[in-house]
């Protein structure tokens, strides 16, 4: 009996660089049908392999205008050298993860757009593979902000701000909440896009109330400072993010870009309510937040399914607090909305919404003054309250809550959601007769 458990032992060990090998056949495998799902030409014995250098452009010599000396022109642009990221292919293949400096120049390459759509697609289908870590996602959000064009808002800074993908299709509740956090004295910059999973995005329903999308980063920033309340869009502030576009749609899958954005803030909020979609991701999201230092008091927060606290039940909350020293205290509890602060329960076809017409019209009803409590008002409520707590306007969250619902019934949220769409209206003007003056 000893002598077969020591042949087994010695059999089991004998086997292992062939399990290993067979793992790592079926992970590059993997990589390569990703390729052929991309449509790519490339052979498979060369898919990981960088592009070629382009030639250099051509560049003449053209007259100086006005008589000025001659200049250079070149004839086509100038290309980024292609980055060579087989080594981190590697290292995921086997298994391995990424420190946060490798995950920094990776995810530099991506929106730089040095890297190939070959091994954009096989880094972030092998990340999603093994799983993210905080270390890899605070250097990936690293380089994001490294990339990004920064609105120049001065401060103290909130922003409430969800990863998306619960597909419940509910109201534009984060929304709402950094709305009303601003008419009660916080400071908001809210970040966000169009919709990717549910009808409506943020700037699907901001659009819709009338908000000006394209302003210039100078004048969201004055409009922060101005009315205490702005948007930041997306592709205005992450520009690099069009170079991973095409990728990530033939890709159709769940990557780390899709929770990037709420680490991204492009004014540097220092207090930041971020939802996620999925429990599994607040840790990681709480882990990433720490790593990168970049806020005073957070919460990361899932609520039921969703992604921001609501009164279907039980949410779950990791609160961050950094100490002059630059460390943190991280605690994780839960928030019973009805047992801790009397919210009734709801479902989650009370806070569903629709449309960009039909948020929009949710979002003015919900934030008009008004006695009326609804579940749509109670969620709004609630994570406005949270907002409040972590900017420190109110010294608990219940405290907040009960800010929260004054403000409501007294309509400030509305008074507040008019006055920055004039505001946006009166700077699009402004940026209009600049650009026609250039």
């Amino acid at each position: 009996e000893g002598a077969h458990r020591g042949f087994a032992g010695f059999a089991s060990r004998a086997m292992l660089p062939a399990i290993r090998r067979r793992r790592q056949t079926t992970m590059a495998a993997r990589v390569v049908l990703l390729l052929l799902v991309l449509g790519t030409a490339v052979p498979a014995a060369e898919a990981l392999q960088p592009p070629r250098r382009p030639p250099p452009p051509v560049v003449r010599r053209r007259a100086g205008l006005r008589g000025g000396p001659p200049r250079l022109a070149a004839t086509a642009p100038v290309e980024t050298e292609p980055a060579n990221l087989k080594p981190y292919v590697s290292k995921l293949i086997e298994g391995e993860s990424l420190s946060r400096e490798e995950c920094e120049r990776m995810f530099g390459a991506f929106v730089d757009g040095s890297a190939s759509a070959e091994q954009t697609a096989a880094i972030l289908a092998l990340l999603r593979q093994k799983g993210e870590s905080p270390e890899e996602i605070s250097g990936a959000a690293q380089a994001m902000l490294g990339a990004c064009v920064p609105v120049a808002a001065t401060g103290k800074l909130l922003d409430i701000v969800g990863t998306g993908g619960d597909g419940a299709s509910t109201i534009n509740l984060s929304t709402a909440s950094a709305i009303l956090c601003a008419a009660l004295g916080a400071k908001t910059t809210k970040c966000g896009n169009r919709s990717v999973s549910s009808k409506c995005g943020a700037a699907d329903v901001l659009e819709a109330l009338g908000l000006d999308l394209e302003l210039s980063v100078e004048a969201v920033a004055r409009c922060i400072d101005d009315v205490g309340l702005g948007f930041l869009f997306a592709p205005k502030n992450h520009p690099g993010m069009r170079h991973v576009a095409p990728t990530r749609k033939a890709l159709g899958v769940r990557t780390a870009f899709n929770i990037l954005g709420p680490l991204t803030n492009a004014a540097g909020a220092q207090h930041v309510v971020l939802g996620v979609f999925d429990e599994r991701l607040v840790d990681l999201m709480a882990g990433a937040l720490e790593r990168l230092g970049r806020v005073d008091h957070a919460v990361v927060v899932h609520g039921v399914g969703l992604d921001e606290l609501s009164p279907l039940g039980p949410c779950t909350v990791v609160e961050l607090t950094r100490h002059a020293s630059g460390s943190y205290t991280t605690t994780k509890w839960t928030l019973d909305p009805l047992e801790d602060l009397g919210v009734p329960r709801c479902t989650v076809e009370d806070l569903r919404g629709g449309d960009a017409a039909f948020n929009a019209q949710a979002l003015r009803d919900c934030l008009a003054a008004s006695d009326d409590r609804d579940a749509k008002r109670d969620a709004i409520a609630l994570n406005a309250a949270m907002g409040l707590y972590v900017y420190g306007a109110a010294d608990s969250l219940k405290a907040g809550l009960d800010m929260a619902y004054a403000g409501l019934r007294l309509g400030v949220g509305l008074d507040k959601l008019d006055a920055w769409i004039a505001k946006t209206n009166e700077l699009k003007a402004l940026d209009a007769a600049a650009a026609a003056a250039a």
